[in-house]
């Protein structure tokens, strides 16, 4: 009886592994729906949204590799951050997935979303 048992946890093991396993990977696979810019606020603070929208402006910071796009939709704007510079431009479609940080000044401070993903919208 004590082999039966052995065989039944080292099964129940294995399978809670597996299972934990492919729990993870389709957490890091999947992406969130789309959302209005409106609907981002600290409630989401950390985590990963799908906005899209109009670039409205872009500021790009050639020394330092970094650039901020200003994406604006019918609900509002945001600014969206990249730790590189892209060939973006005012009045393109773009689809952003990434995740919603605090840009934090001594007087303010204001929600952003640093981009994992950018598409162009045709």
């Amino acid at each position: 009886m004590k082999i039966f048992e052995r065989i039944n946890l080292k099964f129940a093991l294995i399978s809670f592994l597996i299972g934990l396993f492919i729990l993870l990977l389709i957490a890091n696979i999947s992406e969130p729906k789309i959302i209005q810019i409106k609907e981002i606020n600290k409630t989401l603070m950390d985590k990963k949204v799908k906005i899209s929208g109009e670039i409205a402006n872009v500021k790009s910071f050639e020394e330092s590799s970094f650039q901020i796009i200003s994406l604006k939709d019918n609900s509002g704007k945001i600014d969206i951050t990249l730790d590189k510079i892209t060939n973006l431009t005012k009045n393109q479609s773009i689809l952003v997935i990434g995740k919603v940080t605090e840009y934090i000044t001594e007087n303010n401070s204001t929600i952003q979303v640093q981009a994992e993903k950018i598409i162009l919208m045709e």
